[in-house]
């Protein structure tokens, strides 16, 4: 029995994990880091801008690996087997200053090394040492985990995340379209400095009881607010390329802007960005007719909210877009954290028994999944009326 013990002990790496920014022969650990997204997504060599095994091709060139790892506000973690110096893991955080919160990427590990806990290794012994050695410039650690399988939040949850949000039908991994789930992780005393008293339209009561009960906030009570016209500005669009085929659409009107970002390969909608000082109804204008040009190849858009612009909450609502997370303390303004209202706007949400979910994260789901068939209800509505 103690031979065969020891010959069980021999196959169980150790693992020795470094951050590998900025030094001079990280391009050929960004080699080995590319084929951990290969290997994991069982992808073929050939055409990486296509495929739908994994859709985000920019991860699967070492040239982007090396030069986002050399970012300064770029985290990178790498883990080896010891025995034979092999690259068997990754993690990513990326860091955002201006608002103190960080975003957990890109967590791989080789499939041969997943059931010795790798991924668990990474997030909770590596993630703590970046939350120590961060804990002045940033308050708050997201992340977006899959929802085919529980085993990723579940890693997130014991690292201290908890879900505040579902991403309907968003992604595609293994050329199957899913969901993920929204995760966000506060340092201490975070949420004493967030503004109360948020301005919320009824749309968005649901969701937000839901996380307040989870994070001890405040009751609401909605804002009334009426429906917004749209004008008759003349709109002009512009689309842009990258090397990775990822699409930069601006429409314009009266000096204002709404941009986003879309990836074709998903027909996703994200990064929206619009205007600072717009006003409802020309966002109202400029969303509409992004929608008008890109439907019904745009398969799901999302855009983040201010908790306290009730107006432009309504603009979105009535749009067909659906609240589907709540982030408490989300943007640092004028020195307090705001709260933010993740909508999305989604052409077939998921099944309920499509997603596999841990008891955190059901309550989340099953509310943005009901608050997405009613929503659905509205739109078609809407479209029987001849108003969208």
């Amino acid at each position: 029995m103690a031979n065969t013990l020891n010959e069980l002990a021999q196959l169980i790496p150790e693992f020795s994990i470094k951050e590998h920014a900025r030094i001079e022969d990280y391009r050929d650990e960004a080699e080995d880091i590319a084929q951990l997204y290969y290997k994991t997504y069982n992808i073929k060599p050939g055409d990486t801008l296509t495929q739908l095994s994994y859709p985000y091709p920019e991860a699967l060139d070492p040239i982007w690996i090396d030069a986002t790892a050399r970012d300064r506000d770029t985290i990178w973690k790498v883990v080896t087997d010891t025995r034979n110096g092999h690259v068997i893991g990754s993690g990513t955080v990326q860091l955002n200053r201006e608002h103190q919160r960080a975003y957990v990427r890109g967590v791989m590990i080789d499939p041969a090394y997943q059931k010795y806990g790798v991924g668990g290794y990474i997030l909770v012994n590596a993630f703590q040492k970046i939350i120590a050695d961060h804990r002045d410039a940033i308050k708050l650690f997201w992340s977006e985990s899959r929802t085919a399988h529980s085993g990723s939040q579940k890693i997130a949850e014991a690292a201290g995340m908890r879900p505040v949000g579902l991403l309907p039908n968003k992604d595609y991994f293994l050329e199957k379209r899913e969901s993920d789930l929204l995760l966000i992780l506060y340092a201490m005393n975070a949420l004493k400095r967030r503004r109360n008293e948020p301005q919320l339209i009824s749309e968005v009561l649901p969701l937000y009881n839901v996380i307040a009960q989870q994070f001890r906030l405040d009751p609401v009570v909605p804002v009334q607010v009426s429906p917004t016209p749209s004008n008759g500005y003349q709109v002009k669009g512009v689309i842009t390329h990258d090397v990775y085929q990822y699409c930069y659409c601006t429409y314009t009107a009266y000096g204002k802007e709404l941009k986003f970002l879309i990836n074709p390969r998903t027909q996703v909608a994200e990064k929206t960005w619009f205007s600072p000082d717009i006003d409802p109804v020309t966002l109202k204008t400029l969303l509409r007719v992004a929608l008008d040009s890109l439907s019904p190849w745009l398969f799901y858009m999302e855009c983040y909210i201010s908790a306290f612009q009730p107006q432009l909450q309504r603009v979105f609502a009535d749009l067909g877009f659906t609240p589907t997370g709540y982030l408490p303390g989300w943007d640092l303004v004028d020195g307090q954290r705001e709260d933010s209202i993740l909508f999305s706007r989604v052409q077939d949400h998921p099944a309920w028994e499509a997603l596999q979910l841990t008891p955190r994260a059901e309550k989340i789901a099953g509310v943005v999944l009901g608050q997405l068939a009613i929503g659905k209800k509205y739109l078609n509505c809407l479209r029987q009326m001849g108003k969208l």
